[in-house]
């Protein structure tokens, strides 16, 4: 059956925004294909729908839609920046339903079931509204599945909505509010009950680009973290599948760690569905509360060439910088503004087209547009980026553009030696401005090949390196602004600390069954002396072990990748960490070998050497098990592996 042009349209352009293709999907530290699933019918609620003339400049219910115009909107310029990639909708209802659940102030429905969001027209410089209005009658497709007379935009053709507002700051051609009066008709009646109801915001200044819902300066933000911050590297990449509901038992899961937020990497936007997954990230943070996000742009995917690259950053900036679901800092010294990081992973020498790096980062994080939009929220940028190379020039080259340092490769030695102070005492002398980021990290290792992202490595992991690090950060809290801990989720370099789900980036070989929950787990007590200057106190025994499931000298002829690169630096140990409520004894063994330790009440670290078999951790009090960690067989450490895998597996009570 040989479709109409307009359904062909419709539905090869949702297919286009709801797959990426395998290649962009294969990206450094992106995951890969999901397929999408139509989301199931949301039952309406009680939405109103109004059209009025835009002089009425009157106070708006922040709970109820207008209806906009009918705007041309083609696939390479399209107004509304994030589409909803769960599936079309059915009805007009269940679009503004989905932007309103997001904080959007903006709807655009198109094609009979395309849902769109955002909080302002993404139109090209000097572009007129007015240039892109058509009569109504070409929005006019019906909905699929909804009420006679609701109606779902057309083929190229969006039916926008606006709230707060929103749409009276645009000057839509000869229309009323955007609605376009043609011949036929003189009125235009409202699509559904056009009561108002009771509770009204204030209209925003008409010099003030609505490109955010509103975030008074003076409305109290549930997120805002006073003192210290601790933040968990997310990759986005690895969040495929992910829900609006996994987002925020992420959530739940970290701040119970005491970790206030997570920094959103991405290198690659092209699929679209990166777009919803932050957009969920921001919401799942709101919804919890006590918890925020901030961008860490990964310039290693991101392009960085043109303004137009740096216009997409400024986007982000645009629509998420004042959003109750970002992190926030108290503001500096002298000024009366909250304080939003913004991270990147590399990009030193990105300049987007301009004459320099600095003038290039001055068009994204400095921009007129993003700093005017920022202080109507009552916040501005604190630019703390995470770069490799140029490190001596930053101060001179970058003053008044950085506003400080992220130390990504502190969180581990980078040699055959014991993590120290000593490259975060070099970053810190060296930075253009007084923020500072330091990490912190539980181990690395990955096992790529050649024929994929040609990764293979360790870095050196040893003598309890997690809590060590943790316990350096503590003492040297000073002089540290921000932990970000690296990471939650790259299970491609074997860094999480949180539960394995999602999308794996190919890294399954090295992953599945190796649990880092008790990283987790140990996280609080550490994140709580960071930012209070005192260790809690200790009303818990927790008793922490991790190991890798073969020697480094293991060979595995089998694994056609080789052994990692590095591997004959680190040793062959069981690590333990007993976190004891008052003393006792621990008895750690593994395989045939066993050692019993005394244990005093506070921090204990332990190790003994493996031996084949599983290992087990016993704490003892008056000759009677208090608690026992033994993961049984789900841990084997043997001496002829089937491929090299130097990750580790953490059992903890």
């Amino acid at each position: 059956m040989k479709l109409p042009l307009y359904l062909f349209l419709s539905t090869s352009l949702f297919a286009k925004h709801t797959r990426a293709s395998w290649d962009d999907r294969r990206r450094r530290h992106h995951g890969r294909s999901r397929l999408d699933h139509a989301k199931p019918n949301i039952p309406p609620s009680q939405h109103s729908f109004t059209t009025r003339d835009a002089s009425q400049n009157r106070p708006h219910d922040s709970s109820q839609w207008e209806m906009g115009p009918c705007m041309v909107d083609p696939e390479d310029a399209r107004l509304l920046s994030l589409v909803r990639s769960e599936g079309p909708v059915s009805s007009s209802t269940e679009c503004l339903d989905y932007c309103e659940e997001r904080s959007f102030d903006v709807a655009g429905i198109q094609n009979g079931f395309e849902c769109w969001c955002g909080n302002r027209l993404t139109l090209a410089d000097a572009e007129q509204p007015s240039s892109r209005e058509v009569i109504q009658q070409e929005c006019s497709t019906p909905c699929s599945h909804s009420v006679p007379g609701d109606i779902c935009g057309g083929p190229w053709r969006t039916l926008l909505f606006g709230r707060n507002g929103v749409l009276d700051q645009y000057g839509f051609g000869s229309t009323k509010h955007g609605i376009f009066l043609d011949d036929e008709h003189s009125t235009v009646s409202s699509i559904s009950d056009t009561s108002s109801r009771n509770a009204t915001a204030a209209s925003l200044p008409t010099d003030i680009v609505n490109d955010q819902p509103s975030h008074s300066a003076s409305s109290p933000n549930p997120n805002e973290v006073t003192g210290k911050k601790v933040i968990a590297h997310h990759m986005v990449g690895n969040t495929y599948p992910y829900t609006i509901e996994s987002w925020i038992t992420d959530v739940t899961a970290a701040k119970s760690a005491g970790i206030d937020g997570f920094a959103l990497n991405f290198g690659s936007i092209h699929g679209g569905w990166e777009q919803k997954s932050i957009s969920d990230a921001f919401v799942a943070a709101s919804t919890v509360g006590g918890f925020g996000m901030i961008f860490s742009f990964d310039m290693t995917g991101l392009p960085c060439s043109s303004q137009k690259d740096a216009q997409t950053l400024r986007e982000f900036l645009l629509t998420w910088g004042p959003h109750p679901g970002h992190l926030v800092l108290p503001p500096a010294s002298g000024s009366a503004f909250q304080r939003v990081v913004v991270s990147t992973f590399s990009g030193e020498w990105c300049n987007f087209g301009l004459g320099s790096p600095r003038e290039g980062w001055m068009s994204v994080v400095a921009d007129q547009a993003v700093v005017s939009r920022l202080r109507a929220a009552g916040r501005e940028i604190a630019f703390v980026p995470s770069w490799f190379e140029r490190v001596n020039q930053r101060k001179q080259e970058f003053n008044g553009v950085v506003q400080g340092d992220f130390h990504w490769n502190g969180g581990w030695p980078t040699g055959n030696f014991d993590v120290n102070w000593d490259g975060d005492a070099y970053r810190i002398a060296t930075s253009p401005g007084p923020l500072f980021m330091a990490s912190v990290s539980p181990g690395f290792f990955t096992h790529y090949g050649p024929n994929s992202y040609n990764k293979n490595w360790i870095y050196r992991s040893d003598d309890w390196l997690y809590a060590s690090r943790w316990e350096m950060l503590v003492g040297h809290r000073a002089e540290v602004d921000l932990v970000e801990i690296v990471t939650w989720n790259d299970y491609g370099e074997s860094s999480y600390i949180g539960p394995i789900e999602g999308e794996q980036p190919n890294s399954e070989a090295w992953t599945n069954g190796f649990p880092h929950l008790g990283f987790l787990d140990m996280t609080s007590y550490y994140a709580t002396a960071f930012k209070t200057g005192s260790y809690p106190t200790i009303t818990e025994d927790k008793v922490y072990l991790w190991s890798r499931s073969h020697p480094r000298d293991a060979q595995a002829p089998r694994d056609p990748i080789g052994r990692p690169n590095n591997a004959d630096w680190t040793e062959d140990y069981v690590w333990g960490l007993v976190i004891a409520a008052s003393d006792g004894e621990l008895v750690l063994s593994c395989g045939s070998n066993s050692e019993t330790f005394s244990i005093i009440t506070g921090v204990n670290k332990v190790k003994i050497r493996n031996s084949p078999g599983q290992m087990r951790g016993v704490l003892r009090r008056a000759d009677l098990p208090v608690v026992d960690v033994n993961p049984g067989a789900a841990f084997t450490y043997t001496l002829d592996p089937p491929s090299y895998n130097f990750n580790y597996f953490v059992a903890s009570n």
